[in-house]
């Protein structure tokens, strides 16, 4: 495998932890029926004690030596550190929404491009924000990564590989299922829970 793989790989990898929280998230006006339902599901689901599970997986299958638990507890404190930090926004993210109520009447079509421009700068904001995580997050990766093994990285590479493909909502045929997109936004509530962490 080329090394600048491996690298895309890492990258891959973190931009989809960074982001799988979010996944339906960018839809403009989810259906009532799905958001709700989809709602009700993510209310039970821990993203951060899924984060640990996940990374506790990782460490069995990685079988670290003792020289690498420094370099493991940095990287690892780093992703857990972002699930919290995540899982914090959603939750203000979730507030302000709540905070905000509904109006009683339909928006004329100036408020409604004008909710529009609002969204779009939210969202703007949202993935700028991410993208200087997934770029500190790339960091800590490659340091954690270049003190792995050969046979280490191959295993870092796989696990991961199958957790995007699980995130990414495509089924044991490698047939992609339909999903949301990325983002903040009135859809994020649904998360499903397939995702890891990075």
């Amino acid at each position: 495998m080329k090394r600048t793989s491996v690298i895309g790989q890492c990258v891959l990898v973190a931009a989809s932890a960074l982001l799988l929280q979010s996944l339906p998230a960018l839809a403009d006006e989810p259906s009532r029926a799905a958001s709700a339902g989809a709602a009700q599901h993510s209310r039970g689901f821990d993203w951060v004690q899924h984060t640990q599970h996940t990374l506790d997986e990782l460490k069995v299958k990685l079988n670290l030596v003792p020289e690498q638990t420094a370099a493991w507890d940095t990287w690892s404190g780093g992703v857990m550190k972002d699930a919290r930090q995540q899982l914090e926004q959603k939750k203000e993210r979730h507030e302000e929404k709540a905070a905000g109520g509904k109006a009683h009447s339909e928006p004329s079509t100036p408020e409604r491009m004008a909710r529009a421009i609002e969204r779009l700068r939210a969202q703007t904001n949202w993935m700028q924000e991410h993208l200087v995580q997934l770029e500190a997050a790339q960091v800590r990766t490659k340091v954690f990564y270049d003190r792995l093994d050969t046979n280490q990285k191959t295993i870092f590479d796989l696990f991961w590989h199958e957790v995007h493909h699980r995130a990414a909502g495509h089924d044991d045929d490698g047939d992609a299922q339909e999903h949301g997109s990325f983002g903040p936004g009135d859809a994020e509530e649904g998360h499903d829970g397939r995702a890891g962490a990075y």
